[in-house]
């Protein structure tokens, strides 16, 4: 079947097609030696003759312990150098594949199936894996890019409105950091996404195909799709996981947008009252955040790998548009800020809506 759009995406190890419409995912898992799909879908993947690995997508499947269980599963299923693997899921299945599979006998190719928003309009591009250890979210991984990337809008139908509003959180930041004219594209595609899904998921891979290609390795550009994600990241170890990452990174928007070297402006105050009214939408935000823990809250912001051993390393909105690392010192004065701006956040969400 047609896809709807196609475009590829360069990377050091070759370009990689994307194809969006609905109908590829069949073609997809055709292609495949062996699917490692999440264990909700497993009756979404069509008949086949070839292994079909099932595993929870849960924060703990996530790690280095979850990645061996499932090296050794496809070892048991006589996996070969060489083999093709299809991974169906959201973002958790995208990072053990893609981890796994860069690593497996030195190497598999691999394509990916995203069946969330937020896996459709953001992570499946860009070929990172992010590995919890310990308490430390997504500190092990690396970047090993899929072989094709097919993304059918037919399972967003399943998905809950909580979901949803997670996807649009990471596709909003996305945007909002490709430049003001991409940021407004998002807000009428937005609009229109329920008549039009495709567009939104286009315009917004597109722009972060930019970031992907101009700085693959995350040292410099690639870096700024880190906004949103040095509070978010803390907040969702602060509440014991009880908030999806996405709608984590809205809150983390949220804090960055308050931040005193942050820049305002008419387009800073439409991002984020969208990401309030997306945080508004998700149910379970307020006793989420009523679980807060300001300890574990700390020593998860401190310990984000993007920060320097004397200095944090924040992704702010920056005056004319998009947004730039901006680097302060990390005192406990500095600290008091960061934490003050954090309950700040949390005390405006509360209340009937959030």
């Amino acid at each position: 079947m047609a896809a709807s759009s196609e475009f590829s995406v360069r990377s050091s190890t070759g370009s990689y097609d994307v194809r969006i419409g609905a109908g590829q995912f069949h073609e997809a898992v055709a292609s495949a030696a062996l699917v490692v799909v999440d264990e909700a879908l497993l009756d979404r993947v069509p008949a086949t003759s070839v292994p079909v690995l099932a595993v929870p997508a849960g924060e703990e499947t996530k790690t280095l312990a979850g990645c061996e269980s499932l090296i050794l599963r496809m070892r048991e299923a006589g996996v070969r150098r060489g083999d093709h693997v299809v991974a169906v899921g959201g973002g958790v299945i995208q990072d053990l594949a893609t981890f796994v599979t860069d690593v497996y006998m030195r190497g598999l190719p691999w394509s990916y199936v995203p069946t969330t928003l937020m896996a459709m309009a953001d992570s499946c591009i860009g070929g990172k894996s992010s590995i919890n250890v310990g308490d430390v979210k997504n500190l092990v991984g690396g970047i090993y890019p899929p072989s094709a990337v097919v993304v059918d809008p037919d399972f967003l139908a399943s998905l809950s409105a909580t979901a949803r509003a997670a996807g649009f959180s990471e596709a909003a930041k996305i945007a909002f950091c490709r430049g003001p004219e991409t940021f407004d594209g998002y807000l009428a595609a937005y609009d229109g996404f329920e008549g039009d899904p495709d567009a939104l998921i286009d315009l917004v891979l597109r722009a972060k195909r930019w970031f992907v290609e101009i700085d693959e390795h995350d040292r410099k550009e690639r870096r700024l799709l880190n906004f949103g994600h040095t509070f978010g990241h803390a907040l969702e170890v602060a509440v014991d996981h009880r908030i999806s990452h996405g709608l984590a990174v809205a809150f983390g928007v949220l804090c960055a947008t308050r931040h005193p070297l942050a820049a305002s402006g008419p387009q800073v105050d439409r991002l984020a009252a969208h990401c309030r009214d997306l945080i508004g939408s998700a149910e379970g935000v307020h006793e989420a955040l009523s679980r807060f823990d300001g300890g574990r809250y700390e020593r998860a912001f401190r310990a984000d790998k993007k920060h320097g051993a004397d200095a944090f390393h924040l992704i702010l909105p920056a005056e004319g548009g998009g947004v730039a690392e901006v680097s302060t010192p990390s005192t406990p004065e500095d600290w008091d800020l960061i934490l003050t701006v954090t309950q700040q956040t949390i005390a405006s969400l509360e209340g009937p809506t959030a």
